[in-house]
């Protein structure tokens, strides 16, 4: 099996915050990530994607998967139950357009040039077949619209709805915090 690399860029705010939403309570919040977290974010978005599994992947997810916490509700969910349905649809385009380039370069370019031009012998077998075209990958610009909130707890940022007055809890941790004013 082939491995194929992809760089994957995402929408940040103008104060470098990723946008994430509960898979529980549906809603929206922001997190401040190092550059190599969201890196490590994106490679495994694009892992839960594909179908096929090694079995040194199989083997390291009988561990318990790293979970995080949703600032509203407190619930936990693993690390790849995170996304918007908009960056879930933007991953998806990457996706199909790697598939559509494995079938255009293993299926279709080899039946043509196979069965491409018509046989001499009793039987002719003729196969006309287009290429599958590319998908241009489109994610809105990210809007600067929550407020944002210091974790003590773990020492990071994360950003909330406006007005949000009930328990905040850490994304990493799931500490209980209250918000002042």
């Amino acid at each position: 099996m082939s491995e194929i690399e992809m760089n994957i860029s995402f929408p940040l705010d103008k104060d470098n915050f990723f946008r994430r939403q509960c898979p529980l309570c549906r809603r929206e919040f922001k997190i401040l990530l190092e550059e190599h977290e969201l890196e490590d974010i994106t490679k495994k978005g694009l892992e839960s994607f594909m179908l096929e599994q090694t079995q040194e992947k199989d083997e390291l997810e009988q561990k318990k998967p790293e979970e995080f916490h949703c600032p509203y509700c407190g619930q936990s969910s693993p690390h790849d139950m995170w996304w918007t349905e908009e960056q879930s649809a933007y991953l998806g385009v990457y996706i199909e357009n790697i598939m559509k380039e494995l079938i255009n370069k293993n299926l279709i370019g080899p039946l043509k040039r196979s069965f491409g031009r018509p046989s001499s012998g009793p039987v002719s077998i003729k196969f006309e077949g287009k290429e599958m075209k590319k998908e241009e990958p489109w994610i809105s610009p990210e809007q600067d619209d929550m407020e944002i909130f210091d974790l003590p707890c773990c020492e990071r940022k994360l950003k909330i709805i406006e007005g949000w007055k009930d328990k905040i809890y850490c994304y990493f941790c799931s500490f209980p915090h209250i918000k002042n004013g």
